[in-house]
């Protein structure tokens, strides 16, 4: 219930960005976003690895069905292993969408869409499945950004 020593991740580089960190809920993959070399587009999902002794493996590009030569960005990682993301280079209704897809399989990613996705930027999608209650962000409203919650099926 409290937060230890922090440190920096070994696969840390000041050169590139590194962001959204999400843990699979075995907490043993860490799932993120980054622009490091060898991606398919400006931000990439990734996923790493955490051994049992805390240490880390290499990081590992999720591929082409999911990252596009534009943004995938804000991981989330269900229970069933179905990773929801938003990206702008997916087909979609507009800005950031949110998708998801089945690690289990090598399918592509399946457009939420609406009302969960709008012309706006729709992104941070997570969900609670014991509540069944789901979180996004999103300037839907075409204003500032706001969260939103609904009830997720």
């Amino acid at each position: 219930g409290k937060w230890g020593k922090i440190t920096e991740l070994p696969f840390n580089n000041n050169e590139y960005n590194f962001a959204h960190p999400a843990l699979s809920p075995d907490e043993k993959t860490l799932y993120f976003a980054s622009d490091m070399p060898g991606g398919y587009g400006n931000s990439d999902l990734y996923k790493v690895i955490i051994n049992d002794d805390g240490s880390y493996g290499k990081p590992e590009n999720l591929g082409d069905k999911i990252n596009t030569v534009e943004n995938e960005n804000f991981p989330f990682i269900a229970d069933n292993n179905i990773l929801y993301f938003s990206s702008n280079g997916l087909t979609g209704f507009g800005g950031f969408d949110i998708f998801s897809v089945d690690l289990n399989k090598n399918e592509t990613p399946n457009n939420l869409g609406k009302p969960v996705n709008t012309e706006k930027n729709d992104f941070a999608f997570s969900y609670n499945k014991e509540t069944n209650i789901a979180f996004l962000s999103s300037n839907r409203s075409g204003k500032d950004l706001r969260i939103y919650f609904f009830t997720f099926f």
